[in-house]
């Protein structure tokens, strides 16, 4: 796994964000895909990779959409 810097790792962070534009966070992708149905019409599951170091978390880029997972 690719490192930002000293004490620096790659993580992912995963969103439900609703039709209203307001966000949610999960722990996993297969979490945020159970929950999306709650959420309503028109919310999606996003996702970013950042670093996180011992006192911030720095994106490396903005939000993308997920596909939901093949059934």
């Amino acid at each position: 796994m690719q490192t930002g810097g000293i004490g620096a790792a790659a993580d992912r962070e995963w969103v439900i964000r609703n039709a209203r534009g307001k966000k949610f966070v999960y722990d996993s992708e297969a979490e945020a895909f159970e929950e999306l149905h709650e959420y309503g019409e028109g919310a999606e599951v996003l996702t970013r990779l950042v670093y996180r170091g011992m006192f911030r978390t720095k994106p490396v880029h903005d939000w993308e959409p997920v596909a939901p997972p093949v059934a």
